[in-house]
C-alpha cells in the first residue's frame, strides 16, 4: 500500500483507532460528568480532545505508517478533529435535549457520525493522502 493512498484498509484502520478514541472519549466523558460533576457540553469537549490525543498517536503510528512527528501535523489533526468535536458536541446535545437519549447512547451516534468528515480531511490534510 501506497504511504500516500487513500484504501479501504486504511480507513479500517482509521475506525479501528477511532473506537479506542472512543473508549477514551465515553471513559472521560463518564468520568468528568458523573464523577467530576462537570456540565454536560464541558465534559463532552474535555473527553473529545482526550481522544483525539490518542487518535493522532495511534494513525500517525498505524494508519498512515509515520514514524516522525510533527507540531504541523499534529495541529492539522488536531484542527480537523476539532471540527468534528464541535459537531460531535452539537449532535450529542441535540440528542439528549431533543430527542432524550442517555447522553452516553447519543455520544456513540454523535461520534460515529464525524468519522468519515475526520478520515477523509485529515488523510487530505494532515498526512497530504492522495485520492
Amino acid at each position: 500500500m501506497s504511504r500516500s493512498a487513500i484504501t479501504v484498509e486504511r480507513f479500517l484502520k482509521f475506525a479501528l483507532v477511532g473506537i479506542s478514541g472512543l473508549l477514551v472519549n465515553t471513559g472521560v466523558l463518564y468520568l468528568g460528568h458523573e464523577v467530576g460533576g462537570l456540565p454536560l457540553v464541558l465534559a463532552s469537549a474535555l473527553a473529545v480532545e482526550t481522544a483525539i490525543v490518542n487518535n493522532y498517536l495511534w494513525n500517525n503510528l498505524w494508519t498512515f505508517s509515520r514514524r516522525s512527528f510533527t507540531i504541523r501535523q499534529f495541529f492539522r489533526f488536531n484542527l480537523v478533529s476539532l471540527g468534528g468535536l464541535v459537531i460531535s458536541v452539537a449532535l450529542l446535545y441535540a440528542f439528549v435535549q431533543f430527542f432524550g437519549l442517555y447522553y452516553l447512547a447519543a455520544n456513540l451516534l454523535a461520534v460515529g457520525m464525524t468519522t468519515g468528515w475526520n478520515f477523509l480531511l485529515n488523510a487530505l490534510w494532515a498526512w497530504g493522502s492522495a485520492v
